[in-house]
C-alpha cells in the first residue's frame, strides 16, 4: 500500500532516539516546549479557547490527557484540540517560513497529551517533538499548499503522525497506515486565512493534530489505510500540491538521519502577531522613538517581499480590519498602531482599540505597501522590511529589520526564553508555580510522571474548564 514517501517517512521514524539527538537540540526542544507552554496560558481565556474546552467538558474523564491550565482530563483527541486551540489562538507560537510557512510547535500539544496518557518519559517525547519538527520543516522546504488553495495545517497532520509514531513505538507498517489514515481522509482549505478571519484560524492547527492522533490511535488497533497516500493520483501530492512534492528529494532528505536538527531552522516570537509582521514592528518601534508625533508624518512606505504582502496586505480586509484575527495578520494595521503607540501587545488586537478611526484613517491616507525584488531576495533566509516615513517638514526617516529577534539568525537566549514565559503565564499562575513549571520543563529529560507539571500550569483563578 506504500509509497516512496510515505516509506521513506516511515524508516526514519523509526530510527531516531533520544540518544541520538544532539544537546544543541534538546536544549531547543526543551525551549519550544517552555515557548509553547507560555503562548496555551496567554490564549486560555479567550473565546475560541474556552468553546474548545467547553467541547472537552463533554468527555471529561478520570483517565486520558489533561486539559492544561484545569484540573480536567479527557480523551487525548478532545485534550489536543483544547490545548492546541488556546496555543495558537494569539498567534505566539513559534514559527518556521519557507516555499509554506508553519507553526511547527502546533505538533507540542498531541504529543504532550499522548504522552502523559501512556506515562511514557520526558526523552520519548523530547525525541518525537525532533521528529515531528523534521518532517514539517521539510515540507515546508519542498512544495506549497497555499498556493493551491490548502492550509499550512496539513503539514501539521503529517508532523504530528511522524512524531506520534516514534513516540509510541510504531512499527514500520503501523506508521505507514497511520500516514494513510490521516493524510487521505483530513484536507484543511485556505479559506481559514482567506479576507475576514473568524476565531478558526486558532482551532485549524488543534484540528489538523486531532485528526492525526486519532490515525495514530485507529492504526495501532490494526486499522487500514488507502494505498499510496501521497504519490496516488487521487493523494496528497496531486490533489494538494499539484505534484510539486518531489518523492526522491523527500526520500533523499530523510534516508539515514537519525539526529534531526531542524528545529534549530525555525523561529520564536516576540510579539503576538502573524510572523513576518515582526520585523515591520522592530522597524515601526525604532521609527517611533525618533518621530516626534505621527501628526508630523506625511507618508508611510513599506517595502516587503511576495508572501508577506499576499498573506499580510494583498485583501481588503487587511486595510480595515475588524476582528482580532483580522488585525494580527494586517501589516498596515500593525505598523500604524507601533507608530501610534510605540508598543505591541494584547491589547493593540482588542476590539476598543480596532475601533479607533483615526488609525485606519492615517492606514487609508498615509499608507503604501510594494513587493520589491531586492526583498524577495532576502527571503526566505532572512525576513526583510524596509519603512521609509516621509515628514511634512521635508525630512525621511528609514529603517530596515532582516532578522528579528527570535529569529534564527538572531536567537533568543535562554534568558529571553524564559522572560517570556512569565510574561505571559503571570495573569494565570503563582510565581512559585511558574518557577516549578520552569524547573520541571528545563529537566524534561528526567519527567517520569506528568502530575507535578500539569499542577504547575493549573490556573490560579479557580477555573475548571
Amino acid at each position: 500500500m506504500s509509497d516512496r514517501i510515505t516509506a521513506s517517512l516511515a524508516e526514519f521514524v523509526g530510527n531516531v532516539t533520544y540518544e541520538n539527538l544532539s544537546e544543541s537540540v534538546v536544549n531547543e526542544v526543551k525551549r519550544r516546549v517552555i515557548d509553547t507552554f507560555a503562548c496555551l496560558l496567554a490564549g486560555f481565556e479567550f473565546d475560541a479557547s474556552t468553546y474548545a474546552r467547553k467541547l472537552a467538558e463533554l468527555s471529561a474523564s478520570e483517565t486520558g490527557a489533561s486539559v492544561i491550565g484545569t484540573d480536567k482530563k479527557a480523551p487525548v483527541e478532545y485534550a489536543t484540540f483544547a490545548n492546541g486551540t488556546a496555543i495558537r489562538y494569539l498567534d505566539y507560537n513559534d514559527t518556521y517560513l519557507s516555499v509554506e510557512p508553519l507553526h511547527p510547535s502546533d505538533v507540542i500539544a498531541p504529543l504532550v497529551a499522548l504522552a502523559e496518557e501512556r506515562g511514557l518519559p520526558g526523552k520519548k517525547l523530547i525525541a518525537a517533538i525532533a521528529v515531528a519538527y523534521e518532517v514539517g520543516v521539510n515540507f515546508c522546504d519542498e512544495a506549497s499548499l497555499k498556493s493551491n488553495g490548502w492550509d499550512h495545517v496539513n503539514y501539521i497532520t503529517v508532523a504530528t503522525v511522524a512524531g506520534g509514531a516514534n513516540l509510541l513505538g510504531f512499527t514500520k507498517e503501523q506508521t505507514e497506515q497511520a500516514f494513510a489514515l490521516a493524510v487521505v481522509p483530513h484536507g484543511a482549505m485556505r479559506q481559514t486565512r482567506n479576507g475576514e478571519i473568524s476565531m478558526w484560524k486558532a482551532a485549524a492547527a488543534a484540528n489538523a493534530a486531532r485528526n492525526a492522533v486519532f490515525a495514530l490511535r485507529l492504526a495501532e488497533v490494526g486499522m487500514k489505510g488507502p494505498f499510496e497516500p501521497f504519490e496516488g493520483t487521487m493523494g496528497m501530492n496531486y490533489q494538494m500540491l499539484n505534484r510539486m512534492l518531489d518523492a526522491d528529494s523527500i526520500a533523499q532528505k530523510f534516508k539515514g538521519v537519525t539526529n534531526p536538527t531542524h528545529i534549530l531552522k525555525t523561529y520564536v516570537k516576540n510579539w503576538a502577531v502573524e510572523y513576518m509582521t515582526q520585523s515591520s514592528i522592530e522597524a515601526a518601534l525604532s521609527l517611533h522613538k525618533r518621530i516626534g508625533s505621527v501628526d508630523e508624518i506625511e507618508s508611510i512606505h513599506i517595502d516587503t517581499f511576495q508572501m508577506a504582502y499576499d498573506i499580510l496586505a494583498k485583501d481588503k480586509e487587511k486595510w480595515a480590519p475588524e476582528t482580532r484575527e483580522t488585525a494580527d495578520h494586517s501589516l498596515p494595521y500593525i505598523v500604524m498602531a507601533a507608530l501610534e503607540d510605540g508598543h505591541i501587545d494584547i491589547d493593540t488586537f482588542s476590539a476598543e482599540r480596532l475601533a479607533d478611526q483615526r488609525t485606519l484613517e492615517r492606514i487609508q491616507k498615509l499608507m503604501t505597501i510594494q513587493v520589491t525584488d531586492e526583498m524577495n531576495a532576502g527571503y526566505p533566509d532572512g525576513n526583510p522590511t524596509r519603512i521609509t516615513v516621509s515628514l511634512k517638514d521635508g525630512g525621511q526617516l528609514q529603517e530596515s529589520v532582516v532578522h528579528p529577534a527570535g529569529h534564527s539568525g538572531n536567537p533568543f537566549t535562554d534568558a529571553q526564553v524564559e522572560e517570556k514565559f512569565i510574561r505571559l503565564t503571570k495573569k494565570f499562575i503563582s510565581k512559585e508555580q511558574q518557577q516549578a513549571a520552569l524547573k520541571i520543563l528545563n529537566e524534561l529529560e528526567d519527567l517520569q510522571v506528568y502530575s507535578e507539571l500539569v499542577k504547575s500550569l493549573e490556573t490560579k483563578s479557580g477555573v475548571t474548564i
